[in-house]
């Protein structure tokens, strides 16, 4: 009996000891932290205002300022206090995979969270949602869905708001001749020159699409939301103890409004309010202590 007790007891020791083992290896990223006392922010340089340059080719935006509030409680958590900051370009094309192979250690950009992404990374709270809407001139008379009849709307090749609109289309019983474009940029030139009516697209696109037009004040953006496409920020998988700082810092945001005045500061100039969509993300989110 007490040859098997020591025997159960050693067991139990030993894999507490390999569960710890364990634990520190899956906190990779609370490590290299702590080894090289530098993070690294993967940052969008032209999306604005999730993230872009300014004038002094500093990162900024949006997604730029909730990240560096968010590694102010890594500083605090870890006690870090001088942890530096290292920020990485990032592309549509590359973003994912310099996540995934540990490259950086927090994307901040405007990335929609999917299960197929999932498979290579972990997502932090929602940080913002998009949807479809339209981009028109303010002298089209479009200001809803219903106003498309007989007009000539463009959308994106490929992209997931061109079987959007074919549903939208459907469901209401539009009258629609639709354009294909192959980008943004395409698209903006379409409806400034009135080639297009409308432009159907993720209306995350729009406000730097209004900011790179020659005359912003011509265009608005109008229908209600279409879709939902949460989007978050990017940590390697399998990091529990950094993702756990990332979510309870913007947790904190959520409650105290700090999150909303934020987004005021970047979206509120377009005419943008946080959607019902996005506060039920951040009221979902804002679990208590």
């Amino acid at each position: 009996m007490r040859r098997n007790l020591v025997a159960a007891i050693g067991g139990l020791l030993a894999f507490g000891l390999a569960a710890t083992a364990q634990a520190q290896e899956v906190d990779a990223i609370v490590k290299k932290l702590r080894d090289t006392n530098t993070i690294t922010m993967g940052i969008r340089e032209t999306l604005y205002p999730y993230g872009f340059l300014d004038n002094d080719k500093k990162p900024s935006g949006y997604s730029v300022e909730f990240c560096q509030r968010i590694i102010e409680d890594i500083k605090a958590e870890l006690k870090l206090p001088d942890l530096k900051v290292k920020y990485v370009p990032v592309s549509i094309q590359n973003r994912q995979a310099l996540v995934a192979n540990g490259t950086v250690d927090l994307e901040c950009g405007g990335t929609v969270n999917t299960f197929g992404r999932n498979k290579q990374v972990d997502f932090s709270s929602v940080s913002y949602v998009s949807s479809s809407q339209l981009l028109v001139l303010k002298n089209s008379g479009i200001t809803k869905y219903e106003d498309l009849n007989g007009k000539i709307v463009a959308v994106a090749t490929g992209g997931s708001s061109e079987p959007d609109l074919k549903k939208l289309i459907a469901e209401k019983g539009l009258n629609i001749r639709i354009q294909n474009v192959d980008d943004h940029a395409a698209a903006l030139i379409s409806v400034e020159t009135r080639r297009a009516d409308a432009y159907f697209s993720d209306n995350g696109a729009f406000y730097s699409l209004i900011r790179q037009s020659k005359n912003p004040d011509a265009l608005t953006i109008v229908g209600t939301e279409y879709g939902y496409a949460p989007q978050g920020f990017m940590v390697p998988k399998l990091n529990p103890t950094v993702l756990w700082i990332v979510n309870h810092a913007m947790a904190k945001m959520f409650k105290s409004g700090e999150a909303e005045t934020l987004f005021n500061k970047w979206f509120g100039p377009f005419g943008a309010q946080v959607s019902p969509k996005l506060k039920a993300a951040w009221a979902t989110q804002s679990y208590a202590e």
